[in-house]
């Protein structure tokens, strides 16, 4: 696979490349011809693993251009842990046709090559050249923390604190560890949401923090000041 390549020649010379995935696309996946005149369907969720390689091979900086019909249709399924696909995403905003897909497209990559380009600046260019459609881009860093305050947020509904004391302890049951006295004592110490212990860590995951000391300027966020302002705790 051509990203499996990308992850070796980035590995071994240090090159932070541009990934670029053009073909037809929807909510579904990538679409393409299969060889024998048909077609065949990629997933997004299939590209979740390679995409976070390959940016863990570039320390946090792979920029992903999803240059598809509709280019940010699978976002949301690559916001899958531990590590994050790319540090931004960038694709138009809706259907589009080639002809504007290729006018974006182009001046997208001529802008890149600008002395210190602007991602902002970029897209916005690029977005002229498409007419149609906007392309937009999107900082991983912040479709993460959006993830993590949602579900904070729904972690403090009565209904989702109860089904998580009960998966806990359907687990704790299933080990056969523990008496039921002991697993409702235990249980009444068992804290409501995620603990900022727990938060801290995939965070510092997602973004490589754990790895590489210079992504702390970049991405790093205090959890326990998080949870406190969503929680009031």
């Amino acid at each position: 696979m051509a990203i499996e390549r990308a992850t070796t020649r980035a590995h071994q010379s240090g090159m932070i490349p541009v990934l670029h995935l053009e073909s037809h696309g929807g909510t579904d996946g990538l679409a393409g011809p299969d060889g024998a005149g048909g077609s065949e369907l990629l997933p997004w969720d299939e590209l979740t693993e390679p995409l976070q390689k390959l940016n863990l091979a570039t320390r946090c900086n792979l920029v992903v251009v999803v240059a598809a019909c509709k280019g940010f249709a699978g976002i949301k399924a690559l916001q899958r842990g531990p590590r994050a696909p790319a540090v931004a995403l960038v694709g138009p905003d809706a259907a589009v046709m080639p002809s504007n897909l290729l006018s974006g497209t182009k001046e997208f990559y001529r802008r890149w090559m600008d002395n210190s380009p602007r991602l902002y600046d970029i897209a916005e260019s690029a977005s002229r050249e498409a007419g149609t459609v906007a392309f937009e881009w999107e900082p991983f860093a912040i479709l993460a923390y959006d993830a993590i305050i949602e579900h904070l947020i729904i972690s403090m509904r009565p209904d989702k604190q109860k089904l998580r004391l009960e998966r806990i302890r359907q687990l704790m049951l299933a080990e056969k560890k523990f008496s039921v006295t002991e697993i409702e004592r235990r249980l009444a110490f068992c804290p409501h949401f995620p603990s900022q212990v727990e938060l801290q860590q995939f965070w510092d995951e997602m973004f490589m923090i754990d790895l590489f000391s210079e992504n702390t300027e970049r991405f790093g966020i205090d959890m326990a000041e998080i949870v406190k302002l969503v929680t009031g705790r």
